[in-house]
């Protein structure tokens, strides 16, 4: 009904709508005058006017209101064949012209509210275009200012000789690349939730991009698809990032080959919509030293990785495996995406991808 009172007609569509409903409720009166009895001379004009109204414009309406009710006084009020105004025609026309008067009033004040509503629609969708490409903007130059501070780093950590000052140096460069990857991938305003395979999958590649140099790596992931919010989807993947560059940095050594598993299990959804999912990368490398403890490790990823276990609701714990390598997991549970979240439909469910590196 919006689109209909609001569409602009022509002046032909509305001279023919107007004149069609004058001489189309005219005949059917005529038609049905000796039906009726007394008291009844406007019966078919105000559906005529009415559908004027909406269906060509308010200044047609009006016309054929005024028309119609000329025809009404001329011809089916006593006394007839006159425009006399005798106190019942005088009645008469009154109470049409109230009926009539509210119809018009009634559509001109839809059609203006009408009006106004599709107004503020569109103010409202152009400032949330503005908006979006305001947050993109901002988004994007968070990421360049990350992606140069790394740069920097890199810089610093060459023209660095002490070891243990180059290496710490290589690691803040490392994170700082995968944090600036991960903002560029989680910008999109609308997008509030998202497949943790798929995004797991992306970010371990990133991560392996900017933290392998000389050693040769290579990733397997098996993941089960799982739906999880914008705010879980960060510490997630930091937490992921972290477990890979601590895979790579102790897990070989030399130039040895070093091979990474990361697989996400989901179990079953309670009846709160609270899905239990463990994330696990394990590396067939030297294993952790015998007095490894994960709450008293002195490593800043580690430590880092814990507390961000915290805000999933989570559990970290690190071991070395019987067969020979470190086995890190997170056992977490994932709320249910609100209603009106957009998520991504893609999975990885049973692919297992081989990414050298």
């Amino acid at each position: 009904m919006s689109e209909v009172l609001l569409t602009q007609r022509s002046l032909r569509h509305e001279v023919a709508f107007g004149a069609l409903a004058i001489a189309a409720s005219t005949a059917l009166r005529l038609l049905v005058d000796g039906i009726l009895p007394p008291g009844f001379p406007f019966l078919t004009f105000f559906p005529a006017v009415m559908l004027s109204l909406i269906f060509a414009s308010i200044r047609c309406g009006i016309v054929v209101a005024v028309a119609c009710g000329l025809i009404s006084w001329f011809w089916f009020i006593e006394p007839q064949g006159t425009f006399a105004l005798p106190s019942g025609a005088l009645l008469a026309l009154g109470f049409y012209v109230l009926i009539v008067g509210t119809d018009v009033l009634f559509i001109t004040a839809a059609v203006w509210a009408l009006r106004a509503l599709a107004t503020a629609r569109e103010d409202a969708a152009q400032q949330a275009r503005a908006r979006e490409l305001m947050f993109s903007e901002l988004q994007h130059r968070i990421s360049n200012n990350l992606a140069t501070v790394a740069a920097l780093l890199r810089l610093q950590a060459a023209d660095t000789s002490d070891p243990e000052a180059k290496r710490a140096l290589g690691a803040s460069q490392s994170r700082i690349s995968v944090i600036s990857r991960l903002q560029r991938r989680l910008h999109a305003p609308e997008m509030q939730a998202l497949d943790a395979a798929e995004y797991l999958h992306a970010v371990l590649a990133d991560t392996l991009e900017v933290a392998t140099e000389t050693r040769k790596v290579t990733l397997e992931c098996r993941m089960d698809p799982l739906q999880v919010s914008h705010d879980a989807a960060i510490p997630l993947g930091l937490i992921a990032s972290e477990l890979l560059m601590n895979a790579v940095e102790h897990g070989a050594e030399g130039a040895a080959p070093l091979r990474v598993t990361a697989t996400l299990e989901v179990g079953p959804a309670d009846e709160e919509g609270t899905t239990p999912a463990a994330l696990e990368l394990r590396d067939d490398g030297a294993g952790l030293p015998t007095d490894f403890a994960l709450a008293t490790s002195d490593s800043l990823g580690l430590t880092i990785s814990q507390q961000f276990a915290t805000m999933l609701d989570g559990e970290l714990t690190m071991a070395s495996h019987p067969s020979g390598g470190t086995v890190a997991r997170l056992a977490f549970r994932s709320a249910r995406p609100q209603a009106g979240e957009a998520a991504s439909d893609q999975g990885l469910a049973g692919v297992s991808d081989q990414l050298p590196a």
